[in-house]
């Protein structure tokens, strides 16, 4: 408590995610810093300050997070603090003592992030996202799927980095399409995939506390919305053939539907009817959906990029 309170009397940080001001009590790196007119006002903030243990007349409690109506989602994380997030504008921290900054930098960035754009009533699948020919192609997966080995892959061959982990999406009601926001382009790559890459650790920050799990900002990154292309949901498991084959029907939508990112936690804040409208546009906007799968070894990304560019194209 007397952490918080002490850290709130510092100066605030002014950051851009997608097109939004973010105002933090906090540093956070992953960040691109706010390019816009000063005196904006900001559309999220982010505070350091006494977090309840529990809400009052939650709708949802679960092990660790609760809900009460769709404007306010309470995680409780042991090791790492409290988090309050309110109406996709408004999220309140406070760590426990002692606790490596690092886990609540990442918490923030994956899945309080998610949590805010579910509020905010937009679509974040689990992806991370390039761009290939002008439009985003993302790459979607459980954690440790590959999505982030196989965005460096493509950005050492010159394309784009549009956001990592994280891709959402937002209807453009002009053209039908989707349309994917900007997001956080420092890649967040385990050691092994950087030896894959002749990356050296060295000097790298750490992704994760007690992890070797790094941030790598090394590659151009694109700070402008991009029509999305395709989606490719990774399979990565040992001893299967490198295949790539085009979803249709219920199982396109099924596909999508296991890699909107914080699902669970979006269905108690009331947020299905958004993920189904979020969905059906991107089946009316006719966005094609592959399934990769990988063999679990970082050597066959190179092939795996060549097929996934001739799909695209």
């Amino acid at each position: 408590m007397h952490v918080a309170r002490a850290v709130v009397a510092a100066a605030s940080y002014a950051y851009r995610l997608a097109s939004l001001k973010v105002e933090a009590d906090l540093d956070l790196p992953d960040l691109s810093p706010w390019d816009g007119p000063s005196a904006a006002v900001p559309d999220i903030v982010i505070r350091l300050d006494e977090v309840p243990t529990q809400l009052q007349g939650a709708d949802c409690i679960e092990a660790i997070f609760q809900t009460r109506g769709r404007d306010e989602y309470l995680l409780t994380l042991p090791g790492t603090g409290r988090v309050l997030v309110r109406r996709g504008r408004e999220i309140a921290i406070e760590p426990e003592r002692d606790a490596d900054p690092i886990n609540m930098r990442a918490l923030l960035i994956g899945p309080i992030q998610a949590v805010l754009w579910h509020q905010r009533g937009l679509l974040p699948l689990q992806a991370s996202t390039v761009v290939i020919g002008g439009r985003a192609v993302a790459l979607a997966g459980p954690p440790a799927a590959g999505k982030s080995a196989f965005a460096a892959v493509l950005a050492q061959a010159g394309h784009e980095i549009l956001a990592d982990d994280l891709c959402v999406i937002e209807a453009d009601g002009s053209s039908g399409s989707a349309i994917v926001l900007p997001g956080v382009t420092q890649l967040r790559l385990w050691r092994d995939t950087l030896d894959q890459l002749g990356i050296a650790a060295k000097g790298l920050r750490a992704a994760l506390s007690g992890k070797e799990k790094f941030l790598v900002d090394c590659w151009v990154g694109c700070r402008e919305k991009r029509p999305l292309a395709a989606v490719f949901a990774l399979a990565r498991q040992s001893n299967v053939a490198l295949t790539v084959q085009r979803l249709s029907g219920m199982a396109a939508m099924n596909t999508l539907r296991e890699v909107v990112h914080m699902r669970r936690a979006a269905s108690a804040l009331g947020c299905d009817g958004d993920i189904a409208a979020g969905l059906t546009r991107l089946s009316r906007a006719a966005v094609p959906v592959w399934r990769l799968s990988l063999p679990d070894d970082p050597a066959c990304l190179p092939e795996a990029m060549g097929k996934i560019l001739r799909a695209v194209e």
